[in-house]
Order: structure tokens, then sequence, then C-alpha cells
């Protein structure tokens, strides 16, 4: 039979179908195991792009060579319509079972009630955000009379959320979200296509982040390849921007709209940072709204843009309104100073403080690192008897079968890109900083071996750091990589060591080593596990392997060269350099205003503006009642709710009954704002008129 164009274009899809490995896998599982399980509903969503339309399609053609009967509809296509979603049915079950035109007149669930028991259906449901009306009916009317051997594939931009996730339905989802693609998976896209030019591959997945659509929008035709072709010219292809008016169609109002771009000048962002950004109070409607979505997610310490929004609308809004994103920007820097500042005043771990500013501010190398890291799952448990031998197993397995590293990192601000490339015998360097038979003396306390290991538990790398100090200065004073430094380190070098030795805040980062350096968690794991030790305040050593990815990352981290320090341990063609840190005391308030892109000696304070509130510009003293100001009075001369209550002879209670009708006549949040507000009346009190 000869094929149709419809058949061909399914084909060309399923032929370049890449990833979704996982989410493809579990499907099969499901089709194949299905009257063994309770769960019925799988749950796709992502943002704008990511490929859900595609994979229900690569998921249909799946289930037909399973030999189960897939039904696809699109729920844009049926505007809220119980009887076209009906029909809509009607018409897959017919094209896959050759159906004539008067089994349409039949109501889909009893067509598919009346299927073989052990004939599989799926049925593939796409927009689901369009669904309206059509939820409640589909989950009260229509899902619960399907058979059991209906697998059910629910497509949108947000999750099941309301009543399928607080009721029994809940028991019978499996949510997957989808998330970009991995370079390996972008690389084997541009492939298929014949596009095999390395660089115009580096280019598409660093200027995308592996976002599905960006991705398929920004490749190179193969034509294009004929030519010269660079970075830049790829950076500015016009459909990426173009996606983003695709994916401000959610933001409905101009103040909506507004609290996006504000969320664009920061990493994350939280209620309280965004009030301060835009120096006026935001409803908690406006936050709810912009919150669920589909391009923001939840995230330590707050919520963020989906990487790809976040740069293309912090670009956008950079272009269109220069002088209030560096408005909006100077604020958010010294928000979060503020919060760093007094981490380091009482000794807090400033460490996430520290890395949302590196995503913004800094150095362009810091940016490129930031820019493709993301929170890990992975965790660290210290070197002991019970996991000794299991490290032993790593190191063997590590020399065993060593691999080859491809490190790519790009800067959103300068569009520099960074590429580090490491044979398999350069990957195994820092391993041969340690003399392992000393590090797993687990009875040694100056040593710091640390296991770092991924979700399933199997470790994935080690960091060892040693104490410098009285016992052990001897030990590294004659110890490959280290007795670099104890053998030429002049005289005032010799005391700061000395007196940080003797406070205990000395240490010499002997070895980070990682089975995958090309793993984006596992670097991000890396500069956490530096930044305990920057940000504590100490002075930190280290000496890594002469490559330039080591020497541009010491450098980028505010690590300074030591002059004569240089050895050829590692025994490679160029020697190694010796770096140090002294982050103690008020040296560590000057890094920090380093590594956001201040000068050392810069003393100016950035400070937060005087909040303006817009909707409240004048506050008449005639709205308040007689009672009401009274209460103000003695609130603004600093009195507590039970001294306000004791000079007037009233409860408790009623104080604060008073002092929320105050609240809620100025449209303000708390009594801080309550009674800075009046105290800026009492000054300029004309004719009973607070300005």
């Amino acid at each position: 039979m000869r094929q149709t164009i419809g058949e061909r274009l399914n084909n060309l899809m399923f032929d370049q179908f890449v990833g979704r490995s996982f989410e493809t896998g579990l499907f099969q599982q499901f089709v194949n195991t299905l009257s063994d399980r309770t769960e019925r509903i799988l749950n796709v969503f992502g943002t704008a792009g990511i490929g859900k339309t595609y994979l229900l399609t690569c998921l249909a053609l799946i289930a037909e060579e399973m030999n189960a009967i897939p039904i696809q509809v699109n729920l844009q296509e049926i505007n809220g319509d119980s009887a076209a979603f009906d029909r809509a049915v009607l018409h897959g079950m017919e094209t896959v079972m050759n159906h004539n035109n008067e089994t349409a007149s039949s109501q889909s669930l009893q067509e598919l009630n009346r299927l073989p028991e052990d004939k599989k259906v799926v049925l593939l449901i796409d927009g689901y955000e369009e669904a309206g009306a059509l939820d409640y009916w589909m989950r009260t009317c229509y899902f619960p009379h399907l058979p059991t051997n209906v697998l059910i594939v629910v497509a949108g931009r947000y999750p099941l959320e309301g009543p399928w996730r607080f009721s029994a339905w809940k028991k019978l989802i499996v949510r997957l979200p989808l998330s970009s693609l991995t370079y390996e998976e972008i690389r084997q896209y541009l492939l298929h296509w014949g596009i095999t030019s390395e660089e115009a591959i580096n280019a598409v997945w660093l200027r995308t982040l592996g976002h599905p659509l960006a991705v398929s929008l920004l490749a190179p035709a193969p034509n294009e390849l004929a030519g010269s072709l660079d970075f830049s010219s790829l950076a500015e292809k016009e459909p990426i921007e173009a996606m983003l008016d695709h994916w401000l169609l959610e933001a409905s109002n101009d103040e909506l709209r507004r609290l996006l771009f504000a969320s664009s000048a920061v990493r994350t962002f939280h209620q309280e940072l965004l009030e301060e950004l835009l120096g006026n109070p935001i409803s908690t409607a406006a936050f709810d709204q912009l919150i669920k979505l589909s391009f923001v997610s939840r995230s330590t310490g707050g919520w963020r843009l989906h990487e790809i929004v976040w740069e293309n609308m912090r670009r956008t809004f950079r272009e269109r309104m220069p002088e209030q994103f560096e408005q909006y920007n100077r604020i958010a820097v010294a928000f979060v100073e503020k919060k760093i500042e007094d981490g380091i005043t009482r000794g807090k771990n400033i460490s996430k403080e520290l890395a949302e500013l590196l995503h913004y501010t800094g150095n362009p190398i810091l940016r490129a690192h930031y820019r493709h890291s993301h929170s890990s799952p992975n965790y660290r448990e210290p070197l002991n008897a019970q996991n000794s031998q299991e490290l032993e197993a790593y190191i063997a397995g590590r020399k065993k079968r060593p691999s080859a590293w491809n490190v790519l990192c790009s800067d959103p601000e300068s569009q520099a890109l960074y590429r580090f490339s490491f044979t398999p015998e350069e990957s195994l360097l820092r391993l041969s900083a340690v003399n392992w038979s000393d590090a797993l003396n687990i009875s040694d306390c100056n040593w710091s071996v640390q296991l770092l290991r991924n979700v399933a538990g199997r470790i994935i790398g080690v960091f060892t750091v040693v104490a410098v100090n009285s016992q052990t200065w001897d030990y590294l004073a004659s110890a490959a990589v280290s007795r670099a430094l104890f053998q030429s380190m002049p005289q005032d070098q010799r005391q700061q060591l000395s007196v940080a030795a003797a406070q205990g805040r000395a240490w010499y980062l002997l070895s980070v080593d990682v089975e995958d350096l090309e793993n984006e968690q596992i670097r991000s794991d890396i500069i956490i596990h530096l930044f305990e030790y920057v940000l504590a305040g100490n002075l930190i050593v280290a000496s890594p392997p002469p490559l330039d990815y080591y020497e541009q990352a010491m450098l980028g981290l505010g690590f300074k060269k030591i002059q004569g320090a240089e050895h050829n341990d590692y025994r490679m063609p160029r020697p190694a350099s010796t770096y140090w840190l002294d982050t103690r005391n008020d040296k560590l308030r000057a890094y920090v205003k380093r590594m956001i892109g201040m000068k050392g000696d810069d003393s100016r304070q950035l400070s937060l503006p005087d909040k303006v509130h817009p909707n409240n510009p004048k506050v008449h003293l005639n709205e308040l009642t007689k009672r009401e100001r009274d209460v103000a009075q003695l609130l603004l001369a600093g009195s507590t709710n039970r001294e306000i209550a004791a000079s007037l002879y009233i409860s408790e209670a009623a104080v604060k009954k008073h002092v929320n009708a105050m609240l809620a006549k100025f449209g303000l949040k708390n009594r801080t704002q309550l009674a800075s507000i009046l105290l800026g009346g009492e000054t300029k009190k004309q004719g009973g008129l607070i300005e």
C-alpha cells in the first residue's frame, strides 16, 4: 500500500526522536503490566515547548507497535465540549480499528467497554491546561466509567492538582515532569539531521540549554554549515526570542507581566524580594498567579523561572528598559548583600546567598559555571571504618576505567564559550595528589575525607582536605604536590600560614576527584564543598593539576597564584601552580565584594531604597477613629500591645483589633510599616493630612 504523507511524517518524527528514555521505558512497562498495576494515569507536564505533544505522538506509535489501541485527543481542539471530546475518542478508535461510520453514532464509553478485556487501550490527552469545565466532567463522569484495560496519559503545562491530589485519584496517578534534554541527546538529534560540526553542536546546546523547541528553532540546517559558522552567529538567531512572546501569553495582565520582568532581575525570587524590587506590596493573589505559571518552579529559597525563559526575559528587559533593569539589579544585589552581611555577622552559612549573586554578577567564568549548575540530590558522608573498603574499590575502579571529559559552559551575558577537554589520563591526575595509605587512616583527625554519593548510594567522588597545623606541617612540607609551597614561602606568607594554623583556620585542599566532571550536578557539589571552607573564614591552599580548567576555576573563585611555588609533581609538560585564598576576619567581606563585582577597597555600602506605597501616598488622620488615634500615638512612642492596653484601660485583644483596622485602612502589612508611615506624618502634619 502506498504510504501517505501523514504516515511519512509520523515515521520521521519517530526516527528523529531522542531522549525521554525514562518516560518511554516507563510507558512500555505500564502497557505490558497494566492488569497488575493500580495506577491508571500518567501525568506528563512541563512548560511550553518542552516536548509534550511530541512525546505523546511517539507514545502512540509505541502503543501501536505493542498491539495496543492508541487514541489521541487534543483539548485545544475541543473547546470545553464534552460531546466533542466523545466524538474525538470515537474518531481515534475508528482510525485504529477501521470501524465504519455507523460506529460514530455510539458513545465512546460504550465502545471502549465492549472491547475484549485483554485488548489494551491508551488514551492520550494533550493540552490539558485547556480542559476548563471538562476537568470536572472527566474526573467525575468519564474516567471513572472507563474499563481497567485503558491507560490514560494526560499532558499539559501544569500537573493535575486540586481534587486530583487530595482524593483517591492520587493513588491512580504517576507524575512525569519533563525536563530539558541532555547534551548527548541534543548531539544525537543534530547528528541525525547531518549536522556533524562540533562547534555547531556546542553552540546549539549552550544557547538552548537543552530546551527541545529552542533546539528545533535554533539548530542550523545542513546548508547553513557550508560557510563559516560561529557561536555568536547562532546566538543572534531570532526564533528563540520569539518564543518569549509564546510564554508571555500565560501572563494575562500587565501586573503579572510586571512581576515577571522583576523576577528576571534575580535568579531565585520570593514575595519579599519582589516587593523590595517594586517598592510596594504585592497582593497574595497576584503572587499566586505568578508562581503558578508553567515556567515557574519551586526551588530552595523561593521560586525560579525556567532557565531559558529567565535568560530571554532578562535580555529583553535589559534591552527594552535599561534604566529600570539596572535599578532592579542594584536593589537585588543590595538585598542579597544585606543578607550576606547579616550571615557573616551571625556566623551563618551564606553559600546559598552568594551563589544567588554569582548567577548575575561576578566574572564571566563564574556566571558560565552557575548558568549550568543545578541543585544536586547527591550527598556527602565522612570516611569511616564501614565505608573505607568501598572507597578503595572506587579508587581502583577509577584507575581501571578512566574516562575522557569534555566540559562545556557559556556566559549568557557576554556569550563567551568555555570548553575544557580532559584525556582519560588527565582525569586521574587529582587522585595522584593523595597518598591514599595516609588518607585511609581514619584515626587521623587531621585528614578530612568525604565521600560523594548519588541518590542510589554509589560513590561518585571523594574530597580530601588536610588541616595545616603543627602535627601536619612537616608532612605537608615533604609530601608531593604540597611540598612546593612550604619549600618556597617567603617569611611574610609563612607567618600568615603559621597564625592561621594556630587558629585552626588553615586547610590544604589536596584533592577533589569525581568520576564525571561533565555532570553539572557534580560540579555544583564541588563548589558547595569549597564554599564551606571559604565562607567559614579560613586560609585555604590548593595546587590542582596544570590544566586550563583548574587554573581558570581557581582564579575565578578568587584564589591568588603564589609566585615561586610551582612544581612538576603531576609529571605534566608544564608545571603546576599553587594558589591560596585568605577569608579570615574582615577579609571575608572584601572577598564577597570582589566576587560580586565590587572593588576590594570599595567601602561604599549598597542601600535599599525607601519603600513607596503608590496605593497609599497619603494617610488621612480623619479616617481613624478617636481610639485608633490613641493607639497610634502610643504605638509611635514604642509601646507594646500590653503597655498600650494598660495605658488606655482596654484589653490586648482590643489593641490588636485597632492595629489591624489601621493596617486594613492603609493597605499595610505590619505594625512596622504602620509606625513608619505615621512617623512620617508626625513631622509633616498639615491640616490632619499625613503625606
